[in-house]
């Protein structure tokens, strides 16, 4: 009985051992503070990102109960990218009529839902036409909604570009028309109402340590590298134009992802994280899949253009958070940070859990980094050769006095 206790006792001590070992095993931690429920969400900040894998599956929540026992708390990891609610509003086409070169266009929507953004379909390929929106409730009296409002499409062997999405505040009545002015008549072939909600609490900033231009005449590209202050997932990326007439460039963004140093200079190898097309009509936002990259490659094609010039670059990206379960009291950190670390298995990612809907955001401490133990390297048991000299030569002295005394002793 006795020996059962004793191999329990090890086996706990081993165990205790172990979680320990692996807290070592990370380099920072950051305690949670004001742990009330049983779920809390954690926002990680930036300074975790500077010191984790890119896919953050180092990650942990270790937990240290007031026996000194170490446990593990489980979480749900995810990014909240900021939702966009789409309510597409039914409608239905009264008629399309044209006066003093001005097109028409009439929807009737049948139920009391605002709309603020329509979107236009054309059987034309090529155009450039100038639109107004209204709305009334009585089809009598009309209230301009948006004036003058720019839609075009180019079609041709360089490009194949189209902006007929009509944006604006969200307005409710029972008729909207749109009206274009052209010289040719425009072929509608359906549009789109809906209601568009974005929310935009979850995006935060990324700051811009540098950003370079280069003009490749030879190239014809302009070629914009962007140096991050922080290693932080990126996802979007503003391009400013200081220019006052019309533009439609081909436009691509890359993330390095490595570089090689050789004889000739560097090589580097860039990974592509969206195209598409800089327009002089739209605000020249690209969105793309996160990136912690802290270096971003724009490269525009210019053609036989002259090239634009850059007013200033944003940079904007999602904030992740964590969703844990804590079941028992303890002190508990988040801890990050190991680059041997694989990601975590827990039941809570696997099974349907259902979670309270009002979730409260933890405190967070400031970031601690944990001290390693030093390898211990036995020291040589003489540091100063000084010594080693003077004990060779004592034992060459007395390999000489016994030799000497051995030669001089007469054989009886």
């Amino acid at each position: 009985m006795r020996q059962k206790q004793n191999k329990t006792i090890l086996l706990f001590l081993l165990v205790t051992t172990a979680f320990y070992a692996q807290m070592q095993n990370y380099d920072a931690k950051i305690e949670l503070k004001n742990i009330t429920d049983t779920w809390h969400n954690i926002v990680l900040p930036d300074t975790v990102f500077a010191n984790t894998q890119d896919h953050l599956s180092d990650i942990r929540i270790y937990g240290i109960t007031p026996k000194k026992d170490t446990i593990e708390a489980p979480y749900i990891f995810n990014y909240t990218s900021p939702e966009l609610k789409t309510k597409t509003v039914d409608y239905k086409l009264l008629n399309a009529s044209t006066k003093d070169g001005t097109y028409y266009f009439t929807l009737k929507v049948p139920s009391k839902d605002s709309i603020n953004h329509i979107k236009l379909d054309f059987e034309n390929t090529n155009f450039d036409w100038k639109t107004l929106v209204q709305g009334s409730h009585d089809q009598k009296n009309w209230f301009t909604i948006y004036n003058d409002y720019r839609i075009v499409a180019i079609k041709n062997k360089q490009t194949s570009y189209s902006f007929t999405d009509i944006n604006f505040s969200a307005a409710e009545y029972t008729y909207f028309r749109v009206g274009i002015k052209s010289d040719e008549e425009p072929i509608l072939n359906r549009a789109t109402l809906e209601l568009q909600q974005k929310a935009t609490e979850n995006i935060t900033n990324r700051k811009l340590k540098s950003y370079t231009v280069v003009e490749d005449k030879k190239s014809k590209k302009t070629i914009i590298n962007i140096n991050l202050t922080k290693k932080a997932p990126t996802h979007q990326v503003t391009i400013n134009i200081n220019n006052d007439f019309d533009y439609y460039r081909p436009i691509k963004i890359e993330e390095l992802l490595d570089s090689v140093k050789t004889q000739k200079g560097y090589l580097y190898d860039y990974n592509t994280l969206s195209v598409g097309t800089l327009s002089s009509i739209e605000n020249n936002t690209f969105t793309f899949d996160n990136t912690f990259s802290k270096k971003i490659r724009i490269t525009i094609l210019n053609f036989d253009n002259q090239p634009l010039k850059i007013k200033n670059i944003t940079a904007k990206g999602y904030k992740y958070l964590l969703t844990a379960r804590f079941t028992e009291p303890a002190t508990y950190y988040l801890t990050y940070g190991n680059k041997d670390a694989y990601g975590p298995s827990y039941d809570i990612a696997q099974l349907n859990i259902k979670m309270p809907k009002d979730i409260k955001n933890l405190s967070l401490g400031n970031p601690v980094y944990i001290a390693k133990k030093e390898t211990q390297i036995q020291e040589p048991l003489f540091k100063n050769k000084l010594w080693l000299w003077v004990i060779m030569g004592l034992i060459m002295a007395i390999i000489g006095w016994f030799s000497y005394k051995m030669l001089s002793t007469k054989p009886e």
